[in-house]
């Protein structure tokens, strides 16, 4: 069983702060990774000593409240930025057959993703597959994740992720992630959720 370090780190993001521009700006980054992200990082800390050698999915299991949203909400994050790319990636082969399956095209799936994330007030929105390897969408409170489902690529919807460059506009946001969208990790998730 692996040994886990009695503090948490903030774990360093899978490209460089300035790698998302033009679309979302480093201060955006910033705001989010630096502040939100390290604030649940932070609080998890400050339980110490009493969450020695657990990792962030056990925690997010935990019987008190408070410790089960922190942990879940970094975890979500991690999850968020590794759905991320510096560069445009290719939807592979599978996973444009199943989002053709499910939402008839990735044209058709970006239209309903954008408008699904303005119709709600959760804190995450994700791409998941179901039991039966069906893709749909879901969305979940701030500090969960869905049910059910194994996540492909999730969207923060906390104000702290769009504030900066995109205040009261999630739909803008949204488009600025899409070129932005790891494609690869989708699959992988797919992969290992079978």
């Amino acid at each position: 069983m692996p040994e886990f370090a009695n503090r948490f780190e903030l774990p360093a993001l899978p490209f460089e702060r300035h790698s998302l521009e033009p679309e979302v700006s480093r201060a955006q980054v910033d705001l989010l990774y630096s502040h939100y992200h390290r604030r649940h990082i932070d609080a998890l800390n400050a339980r110490e000593p009493r969450l020695p050698e657990h990792s962030l999915a056990s925690l997010a299991e935990h019987h008190e409240e408070e410790i089960r949203r922190s942990a879940q909400e970094a975890w979500n994050l991690v999850f968020f930025w590794h759905g991320l790319s510096a560069g445009s990636i290719a939807v592979p082969d599978d996973l444009a057959r199943r989002i053709d399956q499910a939402f008839g095209g990735i044209g058709a799936l970006q239209y309903r993703w954008r408008a699904s994330i303005q119709d709600v007030s959760e804190g995450w929105s994700w791409l998941a597959v179901d039991a039966d390897g069906k893709l749909e969408l879901r969305h979940s409170p701030t500090g969960a994740r869905p049910t059910g489902v194994a996540p492909l690529l999730a969207i923060v919807l906390n104000e702290d992720a769009y504030r900066i460059d995109y205040p009261q506009r999630r739909g803008d946001y949204f488009d600025a992630l899409w070129p932005h969208l790891n494609w690869e990790y989708a699959q992988l998730n797919i992969e290992a959720s079978a």
